[in-house]
């Protein structure tokens, strides 16, 4: 039930039991209920209100709906996820995707002139419908395109927008599949085949039942997750062994591709730009950080020679001259289904160089090759 339903049901029933004797009783009422019933808002409707609204606060509205697309628009998107949770909570990402809008406004687009419209690229096909430029997800994870113009020229920007409650800005950046492990898929197939060799009673289940009996049988649940554990690190130690035997140049291309997503988009590639943009929590204040990943690790990855990789449990460590700068990690999507598949995540580590920092770096480079 959404804020909005219980509050009718709410106003029903105290009408009826005409137990609410005042304007103010009523309201304190409400929000003492609204503040039991309200779910706090999971990472993706968090994610979704904060594209929605940086988008909204850029363009100075909501964003407007493809022609050629069904489904509902951005508004009513922002509409149905901020009745699912409390209005303190909506207030904050509200606040937050202002700060957002702002420091982008401030950081990337002052120099293209004004922001001439904003659409939200969250289905496949988007990106192209607004630009005119053809792009996979893949090739470009842009969650909002800004076009600006000055003049009569007009520029695209596909910003990648981060969201996180905590301190930590090096939220994921990618989500690499068993595809990436060069192999891993014949480890986890194992892995499956032995359990439900072990535990015959899991076969031709569904997820759900595969559940119900993981919850009912301790000793089962014990047992699986151990092996998952050990499935991971196999699969971490084949990967492992992998990356080893690669070229600097195809170890290279494994971490852009796979773990930081950092190839030039193609609307870069057509001389527009792309930026990835974190937002975070520091010292009681909403702190963003901002770079392009086309260029803030080249001067590390292209640097084949001094590239490395190491395992770590079951984390895969890229480091250049022995200095971690990503991680690719893997887990299984669900400990509570035998059947579960495994997802990975790709996550930067230490000092991200922004537009500013890297031009300094370079320059500093070029001065000493000199």
């Amino acid at each position: 039930m959404n804020i909005k339903q219980l509050k009718d049901k709410f106003i029903t029933e105290t009408l009826i039991l005409n137990s609410v004797q005042n304007d103010a009783e009523y309201e304190l009422l409400y929000l003492v209920e609204a503040k039991k019933a309200a779910k706090s808002a999971s990472s993706d409707t968090k994610g979704k209100l904060h594209e929605l609204l940086v988008g909204y606060h850029l363009k100075g509205g909501h964003m407007t709906k493809h022609q050629d697309i069904t489904g509902e628009s951005p508004k009513q998107v922002h509409d149905r996820l901020r009745d699912q949770i409390h209005p303190d909570e909506y207030k904050k990402i509200h606040k937050r995707a202002k700060t957002a809008a702002a420091h982008i406004r401030e950081e990337h687009l002052k120099a293209h002139g004004d922001v001439h419209d904003v659409h939200w690229s969250s289905k496949p096909g988007d990106i192209h419908r607004s630009t005119g430029v053809h792009s996979s997800q893949k090739e470009d994870a842009s969650d909002i395109i800004i076009h600006t113009r000055r003049g009569k020229k007009i520029t695209h920007h596909g910003v990648s927008l981060k969201v996180s409650d905590s301190s930590n800005k090096h939220v994921p950046v990618s989500n690499p599949g068993i595809e990436s492990t060069y192999g891993g898929a014949k480890i986890l197939e194992s892995h499956r085949r032995h359990i439900l060799k072990k535990f015959p009673k899991l076969r031709n289940k569904g997820s759900a039942e595969r559940r119900e009996i993981m919850e009912k049988h301790p000793r089962i649940r014990s047992y699986i997750r151990g092996r998952n554990t050990k499935t991971l690190r196999r699969i971490t130690s084949h990967l492992h062994g992998k990356l080893s035997e690669m070229s600097g140049k195809d170890l290279a291309h494994h971490i852009k591709t796979h773990v930081l997503q950092s190839h030039p988009t193609p609307l870069q590639r057509e001389g527009h730009h792309h930026i990835r943009h974190m937002t975070y929590h520091s010292g009681g204040e909403q702190k963003h950080h901002s770079y392009d990943p086309s260029t803030a690790w080249s001067h590390m990855i292209d640097d084949h020679k001094n590239l490395s990789v190491h395992k770590s449990g079951t984390r895969i460590l890229f480091k250049h001259k022995d200095k971690t700068f990503a991680v690719h990690r893997m887990k299984f999507t669900s400990q509570s289904d035998p059947h579960s598949s495994i997802k990975g995540s790709g996550s930067t580590v230490g000092e991200i160089s922004s537009p500013s920092k890297l031009k300094k770096v370079m320059s500093i480079k070029k001065k000493r090759k000199k």
